[in-house]
């Protein structure tokens, strides 16, 4: 019976999406045992899975100053697997960086959303003929058609006409990387002048997450967007940091006017473009899509499964029709949700299912046994409220202060030792579960825990499958 390890960098602020992604390997997979591990967490020193799969969170610390001492932590872990699996999204951003890993760590299956052009990101992966897949950057689960029904309001009755939330890239990958955020806000602003209610935004800010996310899903009748990814690849992050250097000199200066203005010298040029998992969180949520004009999946037909715009200098006026025919709207929605969601094609149930077969991993219909490496670190914390980042705090601000020892005589007798008023808050909180909270200074004190660990508000897989 195959034994799974998911290695992951969920956070406290981790969106849906890279949440499900993480937590799907444990309920869609199949596998007999699936052992959860956060980079940032405790990390086994004997476990010996049949595969390790990296997941794109966890690749995305690539541009962490700390990322070498995050390798340096999990390489014997993804060295004892023989079947090493990675997901890397983004790939365009600091791609040398993953080539090197891929190569280095004897990665056997790469499972990317980039579906051309990878011999100019990955060349010496694709010398060494590593096996590359594609996988989107995110797919939907059962559980969102149904546990997240509660959230959505009646089409007619929704209070927001157009609403989304993008991430708006930076100069340096070139004019697709901007694409998906300028329709959405030129488009904002044309539908705005006619009278339609819009909350788009590109304000990291404004970020929504968890359940407030699909909320604001299910408040809108429209959303808007494009395929995302780049057409310059910066392969060691040199780019990124000119962009950001050029910011602090010149904080008016447009992205567009950066972009004119910085030194390209490194730049890969490319089509690294792939489909953002937002359209099935729309579909799924009930909002009717409208899409730039694109190759999206086969058969996914503009007027049928979405509204299509071709630019929005020159909105065609059908456009602004459907959006003020909700009974048309409605018809639109029910036929995406027919081809993303109950086709069962973008399910992790199905991909997962494909991905078996690839690699060689036995699936079994016998209940998964899920464990994680941090769990014991848990009730310390809490499931649901702030108590992670204040235990992570404290526990810095002690370090920092030199009252650690102090803190951990404290919570050995059972009670909390207040470094500011703001603990005692959760005074009651820490000593009810003292003997988990002393676990986090102890496994500090060993080295299981690097500073890290104790300053950024990390969480356990299990505690988002707990929720």
């Amino acid at each position: 019976m195959t034994h799974l390890a998911v290695l992951h960098g969920l956070r406290a602020d981790s969106r849906s999406t890279n949440v499900q992604n993480v937590v799907s390997f444990s309920t869609n997979l199949g596998c007999r045992q699936v052992t959860n591990i956060n980079a940032f967490g405790l990390i086994p020193k004997v476990l010996r899975p049949d595969v390790i799969v990296l997941t794109y969170d966890f690749l995305a610390l690539r541009t962490w100053p700390i990322w070498k001492i995050l390798i340096k932590r999990v390489r014997a872990l993804i060295e004892a697997a023989p079947i090493r699996i990675a997901f890397p999204q983004d790939d365009y951003t600091n791609c040398e960086s993953l080539d090197q890993l891929f190569c280095d760590f004897g990665i056997t299956h790469v499972y990317s959303p980039i579906t051309v052009d990878l011999e100019l990101l990955y060349p010496r992966a694709i010398r060494r003929s590593i096996r590359f897949s594609e996988a989107l950057t995110g797919y939907v689960d059962d559980w969102l058609m149904h546990e997240k029904k509660h959230l959505m309001r009646p089409f007619a009755l929704r209070a927001v006409d157009l609403g989304q939330r993008v991430r708006m890239l930076g100069p340096h990958l070139g004019s697709a990387a901007s694409v998906k955020a300028e329709v959405a806000i030129r488009f904002a602003a044309k539908a705005k002048s006619l009278g339609f209610g819009c909350d788009v935004s590109t304000n990291p800010s404004d970020v929504l997450l968890g359940d407030d996310w699909y909320r604001f899903l299910g408040n809108c009748r429209f959303s808007v967007g494009a395929k995302g990814g780049a057409s310059i690849a910066d392969p060691r992050g040199k780019l990124a940091d000119r962009v950001r250097r050029l910011k602090l000199r010149y904080p008016q200066m447009s992205n567009s006017e950066i972009g004119d203005r910085m030194n390209s010298s490194g730049a890969i040029h490319g089509n690294f473009g792939a489909v953002s998992p937002r359209m099935f969180e729309c579909a799924a949520m009930g909002a009717c899509q409208i899409l730039k004009r694109d190759d999206y999946f086969d058969g996914f037909e503009p007027w049928k499964h979405y509204v299509p715009i071709d630019s929005v200098a020159t909105v065609d006026p059908k456009v602004w029709t459907i959006m003020r025919d909700f009974d048309q709207a409605e018809v639109i929605v029910r036929e995406s949700q027919k081809f993303l969601l109950e086709s069962g094609k973008y399910t992790y149930k199905h991909f997962l299912s494909r991905l078996a077969k690839d690699v060689g991993i036995e699936q079994t219909n016998i209940a998964t046994i899920v464990t994680d490496s941090s769990i014991q670190l848990d009730a310390a914390i809490g499931h649901h409220g702030s108590a992670l980042e204040w235990l992570q705090s404290y526990i810095s601000r002690a370090v920092a202060r030199g009252d650690l020892d102090k803190v951990e005589r404290g919570l050995e007798s059972g009670q909390l030792f207040p470094l500011n008023k703001n603990d005692l808050a959760y005074r009651a909180h820490a000593e009810e579960n003292w003997d988990s909270a002393l676990s986090w200074i102890r496994h500090f004190r060993a080295g299981d825990l690097m500073v890290e660990s104790i300053a950024i508000p990390w969480r356990t897989a299990s505690s988002f499958l707990a929720m």
